[in-house]
């Protein structure tokens, strides 16, 4: 190969084949065939559908004879940034072009149609970047540099309707690529309980019967792992068994959650200012007309639990302890209700590093009123976003 190497659409069939199978995203998988003729031959379309996972009615919250169809949505969280690297006009000359990001998390419905949801909850929202068109209310993803963050995922019975009761699941694999044809789920409910399905299953399986205190669950190199209120770790085999994977942690917070941050696991714990109020199981009239009327309590918005203070903590596998982390460097950590991430915080504009992007409000409650919130590990004080 001389100094001026070869065009992209030039390179042998079998690459093109071979990158292919690593493709796992919509965009990504635009990307590709958008190349030429040969590599779009070789990748066929990106599934319209989200993986044939189906649960007849698997809300924990409600009791009843209605069989309803529950599908698995998935959403991903991007990093957009101009393609010319050319700084945004209203950022000062000084700044970065890398600083020049935004976070934006896309969900595809079922008819395969994408939309914007809040970054922080599975809320949908209208677009306000500067690449809309404003006349067609619509942006050319291909015009964008594009890094792909995060992938969450909710139960839906409708593009509209969540099941209620679930606080947070994880699948595996993690992809809605075409060979994926089976898939398991793990789900923290409202009440801390743990359960799992597996496609085609019509009802949950308890991992623990016994306990009702896991607050989240994250999938970390390839596996499953689960935390509980006291900070105790666990990995679930492939058998759906707890395996204690970390001491308990002691923390006096409310809530943990799990982050992976610059390649470790880390715990996050969050103290509020009074204990949460969980969901009671209800029951529901099989109605043929109303078939998605769930009606669902939930507390008013002013009376919830509040934020006052996180701690993050690392665990030292050698000697089995855990160490709380002060500064995070250049990383900060972003909590959404059904996902949680870290970024390099010079690479958005606005983001401050060693910090903690929260909200009050789960996705239950979440509302027009509801606030993004920064907490400065190193100052120990959050404000408004």
């Amino acid at each position: 190969m001389d100094d001026a190497g070869v065009q992209w659409s030039e390179l042998p069939p079998e690459i093109w084949s071979s990158v292919g199978k690593h493709i796992h995203n919509h965009i990504d998988a635009v990307r590709f065939r958008s190349v030429c003729r040969s590599w779009r031959s070789s990748v066929p379309p990106f599934p319209q559908t989200s993986p044939p996972l189906r649960l007849r009615f698997p809300s924990p919250l409600i009791t009843t004879s209605l069989s309803v169809d529950a599908f698995l949505s998935q959403s991903t969280i991007y990093r957009l940034a101009p393609l010319d690297h050319q700084p945004n006009p209203k950022v000062s000359s000084s700044s970065s072009p890398r600083r020049n990001g935004r976070l934006v998390k896309l969900e595809k419905s079922e008819l395969g149609k994408m939309r914007f949801l809040h970054p922080l909850s599975k809320r949908p929202i209208r677009c306000n970047l500067e690449d809309v068109s404003e006349e067609h209310n619509e942006f050319n993803l291909l015009d964008l540099r594009i890094n792909e963050l995060a992938i969450s995922y909710s139960l839906k019975y409708t593009d509209t309707t969540c099941v209620p009761g679930i606080a947070k699941i994880v699948v595996l694999p993690n992809s809605t690529a075409p060979d994926v044809k089976d898939c398991t789920i793990i789900a923290v409910f409202e009440d801390g309980r743990l359960g799992f399905a597996r496609s085609g299953d019509e009802k949950w399986t308890l991992i623990d019967e016994q306990n009702f205190h896991y607050d989240d669950v994250i999938v970390y190199n390839q596996q499953y792992y689960t935390v509980d209120r006291w900070g105790t770790v666990f990995w679930i085999d492939s058998s759906m068994r707890l395996v204690q994977f970390s001491p308990p942690l002691i923390g006096l917070g409310h809530q943990k959650h799990l982050v992976e941050c610059d390649g470790e696991l880390l715990v996050i714990d969050r103290f509020l200012d009074k204990e949460r109020q969980f969901q009671q199981p209800i029951t529901i009239v099989d109605d043929a007309q109303h078939p998605f009327a769930i009606p669902v309590r939930r507390p008013p918005y002013d009376s919830l639990a509040r934020a006052v203070d996180f701690k993050a903590h690392k665990l030292d596998q050698e000697w089995g302890t855990w160490v709380e982390l002060k500064n995070l460097r250049n990383r900060s950590i972003i909590l959404g209700n059904d996902c949680c991430f870290s970024v390099e915080a010079s690479e958005f504009e606005g983001c401050k590093e060693n910090c903690i992007y929260y909200t009050d409000a789960n996705d239950a409650e979440f509302s027009k009123r509801s606030t993004i919130r920064v907490f400065d590990l190193e100052g120990r004080r959050s404000e408004t976003y």
